[in-house]
């Protein structure tokens, strides 16, 4: 059997994708399952599909023009397939009709996005599955699954930081109450965003760097993307010593999230990306709702705030102290401030 999953979008909306192909996997395990979608933000489904995106993205525009002669490119590619899983807005059957007329054996095209908040998109994103008959029992939890080759990555990677030792009277306080998991010197991992209506700004994240680094005598990894370049010197000048990871291959990105203690965000890709990878998890969020688009994860907390301008600094750092005195880490938790 042939199956081809369609969907493209930020690096959110593919974690959320990863129960589906999951389920799909374990049902149809003999089964030759492609993405179209970014290839680069595919790369963290290795486990689950056979390929991403070698059906080039510049036929699928042909599918949403009504009553146009398909290309011999088009139909050849998408009549291989024996199922079609588009998660395409598709209101007037458009993307159904072309893919059928392209040779398709079966389309079930379906809207990429909950609407409302009832629904987890996880487990909304699954839930398409009962059209071909198989069963969907939420909550749902994304997980990738390192490659060997992405831990060693990782590992070095994080080899040459080094913790010393020394004990401060935070240190000292909070020593017999952390978990194992965040005992000591914790290796935490921030992506600061820093736009938008779902950001902080640029130096509440390095002022509460500096006081992981100070106070807790932790060490700080700093996530960048293209979104984040603009503040890249600022981090550099203020952290000269702390390694700036950049987002060119998410499997090795989720690779080091793994191994971090903890990981602290906003409402972003990359705090979806820390939760499947099975990092503690500490997200912020303001306007969206988390019910519905918060991170996924056994370890993950959620704060909500009306306004992301509600987590004054101070509160950051008893949120931070919080999560980190909390025994109770192996649960999925959203908090409102």
């Amino acid at each position: 059997m042939r199956i081809l999953v369609i969907r493209q979008g930020a690096i959110g909306d593919i974690v959320v994708t990863l129960p589906s192909l999951e389920i799909l996997r374990k049902n149809y395990p003999d089964a030759y399952i492609e993405i179209i979608g970014n290839p680069e933000y595919w790369e963290i489904a290795h486990n689950y599909v056979d390929a991403g995106s070698k059906g080039d993205n510049s036929l699928v525009p042909e599918l949403y023009v009504r009553d146009r002669k398909l290309s011999k490119e088009v139909s050849d590619y998408f009549s291989a397939f024996d199922l079609i899983i588009g998660y395409v807005s598709d209101s007037e059957g458009v993307v159904t009709e072309n893919l059928i007329k392209a040779g398709a054996k079966r389309v079930i095209t379906y809207p990429p996005f909950p609407q409302g908040d009832k629904l987890h998109a996880a487990d909304y994103t699954a839930l398409v599955l009962n059209e071909i008959g198989i069963e969907v029992n939420p909550p749902l939890f994304p997980k990738i699954y390192m490659s060997s080759e992405d831990l060693d990555f990782a590992s070095q990677f994080l080899s040459p930081i080094e913790h010393k030792l020394g004990e401060t009277p935070l240190i000292a306080s909070l020593k017999s109450e952390f978990p194992p998991n965040l005992a000591n010197k914790p290796l935490v991992a921030i992506h600061p965003r820093t736009y938008g209506a779902k950001g902080l700004p640029i130096e509440k994240f390095i002022n509460i760097g500096r006081w992981i680094e100070n106070a807790m005598e932790g060490k700080v990894i700093w996530i960048t993307g293209q979104a984040e370049e603009e503040n890249i010197n600022i981090i550099k000048s203020n952290f000269p010593s702390s390694p700036l990871l950049h987002l060119y291959c998410l499997p090795k990105v989720a690779a080091i999230l793994s191994l971090s203690h903890f990981y602290f965000g906003c409402d972003t890709g990359i705090s979806h990306l820390a939760a499947a990878a099975g990092a503690p998890v500490l997200a912020l969020f303001g306007p969206t709702n988390p019910h519905a688009w918060g991170p996924r994860g056994k370890r993950v907390w959620i704060v909500k705030a009306d306004y992301m301008s509600k987590f004054k600094e101070e509160v950051l750092k008893d949120v931070i102290l919080t999560y980190c005195r909390s025994t109770h880490l192996e649960e999925y938790k959203i908090l409102h401030i």
